[in-house]
């Protein structure tokens, strides 16, 4: 994983600077589209995002703010002459709202579509170097977060020591899987010597809409980046404790207990007209909390 992108930091009303819910999380050249707020694409165009490098996208939940951009999103890329295929997660009902959708305008999509329903914890998907994972939030409504885990990355060659020991070109795919390598004559040199440890893993949970239950934090054990939502100031707890959502300081007690290197807030309430009583209120539980603001960007080779 890159780079993650915020599209949107906003919740359910509109705000001045303050959009719904999106964001892309980038990964070798593929951008996954998290959640889908109304005006994403715009926001993605704002952002120079292509929208061809968006090969799956993931919904958490049937509230507005989360997925009204989507039947847009994807006639856009239909009328842009897209051919790449496009994978969606997300509850059920999403597929059949998008079916209405394009019935009722007569939208034929002509590219690769499928369409994977999200009702359960289950794991999504495995590629060569990452997983994804689905985990049950508690919301009003079903509501599912998504765990993208990098594998362990390949050992880094170190040149210099290679070509002193002379080691072949072909040999180098076995160093950085750690193998040590062996002359003709039976003397080893361990792989230590001929490589440098691999970059850093990640882990990346976007937990959305939730009310976050005593336990929920061992799902998330060994996150390295945890997006939370805090839609609320803690001052405000009896109204997140109504609408099924969490305050800053909530967000940033469940970070303290799993430790994560960077915690991200964000899904704002319009009630408040600035994020830094929200950064300031994490703060003090969790010093590593980082407010998501429209654009903003986490590089994570630099975490």
């Amino acid at each position: 994983m890159e780079k993650l992108t915020i599209l949107g930091c906003g919740s359910a009303l509109p705000a001045s600077r303050r959009n719904p819910t999106a964001q892309i999380l980038e990964h070798n050249g593929k951008y996954f589209l998290i959640d889908c707020g109304e005006g994403t694409q715009s926001r993605l165009r704002e952002n120079k995002l292509s929208f061809d490098k968006i090969t799956h996208i993931f919904i958490s939940h049937l509230h507005g703010d989360h997925y009204l951009g989507l039947p847009g999103l994807i006639s856009s890329m239909q009328l842009l002459g897209r051919t790449r295929p496009l994978k969606l997660f997300g509850p059920p009902g999403i597929w059949d709202i998008l079916r209405l959708q394009f019935k009722l305008s007569k939208t034929c999509i002509n590219f690769p579509f499928e369409f994977f329903s999200v009702f359960q914890e289950v794991e999504l998907f495995s590629l060569k170097d990452l997983n994804c994972r689905a985990i049950e939030l508690n919301h009003r409504i079903d509501s599912f977060g998504f765990v993208f885990t990098e594998k362990e990355k390949p050992r880094r060659i170190n040149g210099s020591m290679t070509k002193e020991f002379n080691v072949p070109h072909y040999f180098m795919g076995n160093l950085r899987l750690g193998e040590n390598f062996t002359f003709d004559d039976g003397v080893i040199i361990d792989n230590k010597k001929l490589t440098f440890d691999p970059k850093k893993s990640h882990s990346y949970a976007f937990c959305g809409d939730n009310r976050v239950k005593k336990d929920f934090y061992k799902k998330l054990i060994g996150v390295t980046v945890i997006y939370h939502e805090s839609t609320f100031l803690h001052s405000d707890l009896a109204r997140a404790k109504k609408t099924f959502h969490t305050t800053a300081l909530e967000a940033a007690q469940l970070a303290d207990k799993v430790k994560p290197d960077i915690l991200i807030i964000g899904h704002y309430s319009a009630r408040y007209n600035d994020s830094t009583p929200f950064l300031q209120e994490a703060k003090e539980v969790f010093k590593n909390t980082v407010a998501g603001e429209e654009s903003h960007t986490i590089d994570f080779s630099k975490i």
